[in-house]
Formats: C-alpha cells, sequence, structure tokens
C-alpha cells in the first residue's frame, strides 16, 4: 500500500553548471503532472512527462528542475557587417545635417542586433546526468510514498478492528430488542385498553415487526465489507479508488443498522463506527 505523499529533492554538478531536481507528489483523484523547467530543457519535456507518467499511477506529481551556476560563460560575437551599415548611414546623416562627432559608440551600440549571445548547448552528457538525478528522486519520493503507506494501513487497521468489536457488541445487544419490543407493546397496549393482552397473539405481531427491524442481513454485509478491505489493503496497484468505494458501502450498512434497531445503546455504538469509517475515508483519498 501506498501513499500518495512523497518528496525527494537532489543537488548536483556537473562539466557545465549545477542544478536541483525535485519531485513532489500530493493527493489527488487522477494523474496530475506538473513540471518547471527552466528554457534549456523544454524540448525535452515531453520526455519526462513520460517518464513521470511510468513511475506514478495517481496523484499530482510536481516536477521542477533547476540549473544555476554554469561553469562556461556564455560566447558573444559583434555583428560587424551590420554596424558598418548603421555607421555609413549615420554619417551621411552627420553631413547632412552639419553635425560633428554625431556618431559614437554609445550610439552605434544601442541597436538591436548588434551584440549576438550565443545560447549554450545542454551536451547529451549533461542531460544523462539530469536524467540520473531524475529517477533517483524518483526513487526517493516513492520511498516515502511507501513509508508513508505503511504509517496508514496499520492506522486503517485499528480503525477496522474498532468497527469489527463494535459489530460485535451491536449483536450482543440486538439480541435483547424483540423482548424490549414485546414488553414495550404489551404494556402500552394494556394501559390504553385496559385489557390483559393475548401473548400470543402479541408475539405473532412482535415477529412481524422484528422480522422488518432485523438488522442481520445489514451485519453480514458490513462483515464482508470489512474482510473484503483487509484484503485489499494487501494488493499492489491502485485500491486507493476500490477501499474509499468499500467504505462507503460500509457507512450505509451502519446507518441502515441504526435506523433499523431502534436502540439509543445501538446508536451510540454507530456513532463511533461512522466517526471511524470517516477515518477510513479520509485515508483511502491518499492512497494510491
Amino acid at each position: 500500500m501506498d501513499s500518495m505523499t512523497g518528496y525527494a529533492y537532489i543537488e548536483k554538478s556537473n562539466h557545465q553548471f549545477s542544478f536541483a531536481v525535485e519531485v513532489k507528489s500530493l493527493n489527488s483523484k487522477f494523474l496530475e503532472i506538473i513540471v518547471n523547467l527552466p528554457k534549456i530543457l523544454r524540448k525535452n519535456e515531453s520526455d519526462l512527462i513520460q517518464i513521470l507518467k511510468d513511475k506514478f499511477p495517481r496523484g499530482k506529481i510536481v516536477l521542477t528542475i533547476d540549473i544555476y551556476d554554469w561553469a562556461e560563460d556564455k560566447k558573444v560575437s559583434i555583428n560587424k557587417n551590420f554596424i558598418n551599415n548603421i555607421y555609413s548611414e549615420l554619417k551621411k546623416v552627420e553631413r547632412e545635417l552639419g553635425a560633428d562627432n554625431l556618431v559614437t559608440g554609445d550610439v552605434l551600440f544601442s541597436f538591436d542586433n548588434v551584440i549576438n549571445y550565443h545560447r549554450t548547448l545542454l551536451t547529451n552528457q549533461s542531460y544523462n546526468e539530469v536524467l540520473k538525478v531524475l529517477y533517483s528522486a524518483i526513487d526517493v519520493a516513492k520511498k516515502m510514498q511507501r513509508k508513508e503507506g505503511n504509517i496508514v494501513k496499520k492506522d486503517l487497521e485499528k480503525s477496522l478492528s474498532f468497527i469489527g468489536n463494535s459489530v460485535v457488541e451491536i449483536k450482543k445487544k440486538y439480541k435483547d430488542i424483540s423482548k424490549v419490543i414485546f414488553n414495550k407493546l404489551k404494556k402500552n397496549i394494556e394501559s390504553i385498553t385496559k385489557f390483559t393482552v393475548n401473548d400470543n397473539r402479541l408475539y405473532s405481531e412482535v415477529a412481524i415487526l422484528a422480522d422488518k427491524l432485523d438488522i442481520n442481513e445489514e451485519i453480514v454485509r458490513l462483515n464482508n465489507h470489512l474482510k473484503k478491505f483487509k484484503s485489499l489493503m494487501n494488493e499492489k496497484g491502485q485500491i486507493g479508488k476500490r477501499l474509499d468505494f468499500l467504505a462507503q458501502e460500509m457507512f450505509r450498512e451502519t446507518n441502515t443498522i441504526s435506523s433499523k434497531a431502534n436502540s439509543s445503546e445501538i446508536s451510540h455504538i454507530v456513532v463511533e463506527i461512522k466517526n471511524n469509517i470517516d477515518k477510513i475515508r479520509e485515508h483511502s483519498r491518499n492512497i494510491i
């Protein structure tokens, strides 16, 4: 079981520059990938996204790569032909105006395209080193996901154990419900009619009512959901959505038990069961 929460940050230097790779994975219903890259790596964006897709099946994945401290200065060149043309044209204007010293170095170099800054090229060696660090960062993030997942699993097991014990307690308390219903109905009827009620007839009515209020089926289904949930936690792959669905079904059965049982004692137990199901659902939404 893996959590969707993971993080890694690795810095390294090579023959061209220093760089840092940060990988964050956060909770999300689907796979969502965001990359923040320097200009020199933007042409490789699709390849980097594909790597993340292959490694992360679900979650919001944020990749940030920073490049800094270049080991080599950017090369520059001066466009001499352009300067000669500009100089010639400005000299003509100078003569026409009868002005002196109109053409200066400041004027010439104020024009665009006089100085060309050559882009530094990313070598294959540098790119491969960035990829190597990226894979390392992914491994670190996924180890954190596994560690977080194990913590979540232990918490889920506690909640499941609590719910299982609570269901046992509900079954014990529900055994006496029919007797309570019988005595309550008999007392109410005799109070209203002032006559002694025939027990056989009352038992028949209580049996019909008890059948409507029977919670055995709900208890069986709830126990089945608990068993399936425990089994699913040990499976590989994307199980978060399936766990969340099972938790919804557990909540539905618990609600029905509460409404059918018509018992304050059972209602109190149900409240605590629901609290634990809420915890389970919250955890399930952060499981891959």
